[in-house]
């Protein structure tokens, strides 16, 4: 299929860009590397009437500084992938990364674009809640500065307003020692996530002193393992009681089931993976 007609136009800075987008509101869509807005367009499930080009924009800095890490939203999946200073300090970020699709559309897609984007399966949206991210979001008013908590409201659905645009995103890395975990199940390599669960662990004196767990593909946002976090809290990395964990993650979400997978298999994958998850982070916060 084609997409509808719709207007090009090569936005010459910021501020262009976002009077473009305030002019034209729904109808007006960004364009950066287009891995998801150009096939939905081609299938007619989004129908924008102008394409507002922000390729030449001044936001593609990485900037790793103190306990976070920012991230500009045309920075490209590549990038940040084989940036050494996320690599170094934020290992879970390049591994989460790594799991996006294939390096074609790994070297054209964007920060900014999967997190607006806000597909539930996706590995970006799941790194933002697992670091207790925040997206910075810009309209023509002025910047706002959103919790991932509160960003993604289902799926395909975010708290952005008419006229604004991400410009960049901020990932909060945890205090002191700590580790962290990506893992990922896909029917093929590449493939939507069936599942995917992060664990990050903080530790002090041979115990877990703040836990984060993440699941992404079972429900439509990513979501916390609040209650198997406050388990974790406190035991003995010899005796993290990860399967407990798990087993608790899994019981607190319904999940929901398709063609690729039933819903009990999915809250199966969620015990599994946060098992896995959660024992690959304690070896890593102490190795």
């Amino acid at each position: 299929m084609r997409p509808v007609p719709f207007e090009y136009t090569l936005a010459e800075d910021l501020d262009h860009a976002l009077a473009l987008l305030d002019e034209n509101g729904d109808d007006a869509r960004p364009l950066a590397g287009g891995q998801s807005l150009v096939p939905m367009m081609n299938l007619r499930l989004a129908r924008p009437e102008m394409l507002i080009d922000i390729n030449r924009l001044p936001l593609d800095d990485i900037a790793v500084e103190g306990g976070s890490v920012r991230v500009g939203a045309l920075v490209r999946h590549s990038r940040l992938l084989g940036d050494p200073a996320v690599a170094a300090r934020a290992p879970v970020i390049a591994e989460g990364v790594r799991e996006i699709a294939h390096p074609t559309i790994r070297n054209r897609g964007t920060i900014g674009g999967s997190i607006a984007h806000a597909d539930p399966t996706a590995e970006l949206p799941l790194l933002l809640l697992l670091l207790d991210g925040a997206v910075e979001a810009r309209a023509r008013g002025g910047t706002r500065r959103i919790e991932a908590a509160n960003f993604f409201r289902g799926a395909f659905t975010t708290a952005l307003a008419p006229g604004e645009m991400v410009t960049g995103v901020e990932f909060s890395l945890p205090d002191g020692p700590w580790g962290g975990a990506f893992i990922e199940l896909a029917e093929r390599r590449g493939d939507y996530a069936i599942v995917a669960v992060a664990a990050a662990v903080a530790i002090d004196g041979g115990r877990i002193r703040e836990a984060r767990l993440v699941c992404a593909g079972a429900e439509s946002v990513p979501v916390r393992g609040t209650e198997a976090e406050q388990f974790l809290a406190g035991r003995s990395l010899d005796d993290n009681g990860a399967a407990e964990a798990g087993r608790i993650f899994a019981a607190a979400h319904a999940a929901y089931g398709d063609i690729r997978a039933t819903a009990a298999y999915r809250r199966h994958l969620i015990a599994e993976l946060t098992r896995r998850a959660v024992d690959t982070a304690c070896a890593r916060a102490v190795g």
